[in-house]
């Protein structure tokens, strides 16, 4: 996970050194995201600002993604979604020492032997990357 923004954003609203830097700034929310989660910044984003400064909510991280890099404002996304437009420069890490937690992913399957072999293999190459959770039926 990663809190991020475009350079133009940050060049009109400054870039935050500190978690109280983040006051002023608009936020892209992820509406399925849960901010319970430990971390500072989940913190900060849940107690000091979600609720009054999300400016645009999705359930589609490539969205909110695209919107933070027409400098709507900070997003905290994963980086498997941010990626591209981080090495490309289109968007900025911000905060990188307040690194949030990370979130849990999971498979969910019936039973092993019934488990289709792409499955397992998909498994299998992200284990102890992958969260797996077994239901028995």
């Amino acid at each position: 996970m990663v809190l991020c923004a475009s350079p133009d954003h940050l060049k009109i609203h400054g870039t935050p050194k500190q978690l109280e830097g983040l006051e002023g700034h608009r936020y892209l929310h992820y509406s399925y995201m849960n901010i319970e989660t430990k971390g500072q910044i989940f913190k900060y984003l849940k107690t000091k600002q979600l609720k009054e400064s999300s400016i645009f909510r999705s359930n589609n991280g490539d969205v909110l993604v695209e919107a933070a890099i027409e400098g709507a404002g900070l997003v905290l996304q994963p980086t498997f979604i941010a990626s591209k437009a981080l090495n490309t420069g289109k968007l900025v890490i911000v905060l990188p020492e307040y690194e949030p937690s990370p979130l849990g992913l999971y498979a969910v399957y019936t039973h092993k032997k019934l488990l289709p072999h792409k499955i397992r293999c998909f498994i299998s190459f992200y284990d102890g990357l992958l969260w797996c959770t077994a239901i028995l039926g």
